[in-house]
């Protein structure tokens, strides 16, 4: 879904993605395992699952969180999602 260009031409306009990655098998140094620990503490506490998405304002502040794939998972549904999430801030 991330690779559609729909999603594409959207995040391009309206987002900076960042992509945090918790392998289960792949053997992380010990900073980048910190680094993605760190993350997790502060943008996703409690932990609910994967993937989860969060919204951060430009300051750094969280507006908002998903866990899963929307109801209907696409482009269309996920920056409806992501639509949703921002009119909260």
């Amino acid at each position: 879904m991330y690779q559609t260009k729909e999603f594409g031409d959207y995040a391009k306009n309206n987002l900076v993605l960042l992509r945090a990655d918790f392998p289960n098998k792949t053997k992380l140094s010990a900073d980048l395992k910190k680094a993605n620990e760190d993350l997790k503490k502060k943008y996703a506490s409690p932990f609910q699952g994967y993937p989860t998405t969060v919204l951060v304002s430009a300051e750094g502040k969280k507006i908002g969180e998903k866990v899963g794939y929307p109801p209907g998972s696409g482009p269309k549904a996920y920056i409806k999602e992501i639509e949703a999430l921002k009119a909260k801030k």
